[in-house]
C-alpha cells in the first residue's frame, strides 16, 4: 500500500509525507468511510505518530484535490473515502450509521440527460439513501 500512496501523492503534485501516506492507507485499506478521528485512532494503532488536526489539515488538502470525497452523514459527523478509483454511493443505517457502499452509480445516465437537456456542465454528484440496516431491523 505504501507504493499506492507514493504514486496518489506524486499524481496530484503534492509533498510525500508520512502523515499523508498514512491518511491514504488507512483509507484504502477500507470499505467504508472513516471520519477524522477514526483514520487519527487507525492511524495511532499503526504506531505511527500524528496529530488529530494533521489528519484534518490532510483530509482537507486531499479533498481540494478530489483525492478523498467528504460526506457529512445523519449523525452530523463528515466521514471521508478515497475517490481514485471513482465515487461511491452509499446506502446508510439511521440507527447504527453503518455505511454500505453501492457497487454501481446509479445516477450515471441521468446525470448526462440532465446536463444535455439544460445545457449544463455537471461535476458531480452525492446520493446517500437512508434506511435500516438488517441488524437494526431485527431489534
Amino acid at each position: 500500500m505504501k507504493k499506492l500512496a507514493d504514486d496518489i501523492l506524486a499524481k496530484i503534485g503534492c509533498k510525500n509525507t508520512k502523515p499523508r501516506k498514512a491518511v491514504i492507507e488507512v483509507l484504502e485499506s477500507t470499505d467504508n468511510p472513516l471520519s477524522a478521528e477514526d483514520i487519527f485512532l487507525r492511524i495511532k494503532q499503526l504506531g505511527e505518530s500524528v496529530n488529530l488536526s494533521t489528519v484534518y489539515r490532510t483530509l482537507d488538502l486531499m479533498e481540494t484535490k478530489s483525492l478523498v470525497s467528504k460526506t457529512v452523514m445523519s449523525d452530523g459527523k463528515a466521514r471521508y473515502e478515497l475517490t481514485v478509483d471513482g465515487h461511491r454511493h452509499h446506502l446508510v443505517c439511521t440507527n447504527c450509521h453503518k455505511s454500505v457502499p453501492i457497487d454501481f452509480c446509479p445516477l450515471e445516465k441521468l446525470e448526462k440527460d440532465i446536463g444535455k437537456k439544460n445545457d449544463f456542465d455537471i461535476t458531480g454528484h452525492k446520493l446517500e439513501i437512508y434506511g435500516l440496516c438488517p441488524k437494526c431491523k431485527k431489534e
